[in-house]
């Protein structure tokens, strides 16, 4: 890793409820890269995840530093919503609020109240174009994103993540509820948007993780034990955990 990383955790950890999800986890997430959380469930990597852009607030108990330019964002007096203005996160099932795709993807811009015409329409425009979507529905704007096919619908909440302009992007199982084609269009999109934004996935396909990203982490029962380059992990891993459960005799 050449350049300064994006976001950092040191020695990181989260209890829900006093009992231990995630232990003494320390990762630094390269800059412009796709970075996957690969492991079987239970493992910590969605959690970790989410305490990446404050999403465990309120349900569980987050220690440790989260480092993201130069400031911890785990610290009580940081102001949680400009973290998610800056790390956005898409999730497992897509998550279109009940309104026209148009107020979709501007909704995080609506809360900021951002009232710009122009701009909004704009953002709009570039948003889909970047979550290849555009074209879709460059015609259907005031129509209701919940009439999109369940592929569209994660399109559209990637381009609604994108529209508030962050610079991380959080994803977890993004494509886990839709089929294949799908799959394959938010993957090319992924790998499109890299060159702007830095990507942090979770993943429970291992094919996915070595196609689309650079760098993988794998973890096992709330701890990190492996984080290298994408194909040095698969195709040499260092720790024999990760062999074991790369080959299938483990999860």
């Amino acid at each position: 890793m050449t350049q300064s990383p994006a976001i950092t955790v040191n020695q990181v950890a989260v209890a829900y409820d006093s009992k231990p999800v995630v232990s003494d986890v320390s990762l630094a997430f390269p800059a412009k890269q796709i970075t996957a959380l690969i492991g079987a469930s239970g493992s910590g990597k969605s959690t970790l995840l989410r305490c990446l852009n404050r999403m465990n607030d309120g349900v569980a108990t987050v220690s440790g530093e989260i480092t993201f330019h130069g400031v911890n964002i785990n610290a009580p007096q940081v102001n949680v919503y400009r973290v998610r203005q800056q790390i956005g996160m898409v999730f497992q099932q897509p998550t279109p609020f009940p309104l026209s795709i148009y107020e979709n993807v501007i909704y995080g811009l609506r809360l900021r109240g951002v009232k710009d015409r122009s701009l909004l329409d704009q953002r709009v425009e570039e948003s889909l174009k970047q979550a290849a979507l555009w074209e879709e529905v460059k015609d259907l704007l005031k129509a209701s994103a919940q009439a999109l096919s369940g592929g569209q619908q994660q399109r559209l909440c990637i381009a609604r993540t994108l529209a508030t302009r962050p610079e991380i992007i959080l994803l977890d199982e993004p494509t886990s509820a839709l089929d294949p084609l799908s799959t394959n269009q938010i993957e090319a999109t992924l790998s499109q948007l890299k060159k702007d934004y830095t990507i942090i996935i979770v993943t429970h396909n291992m094919q996915q993780a070595s196609r689309i990203s650079d760098w993988t982490a794998y973890f096992e029962q709330g701890k990190l034990v492996e984080f290298n380059q994408t194909a040095q992990l698969f195709i040499n891993p260092k720790e024999e955990r990760t062999a074991n459960y790369l080959s299938g005799k483990f999860g």
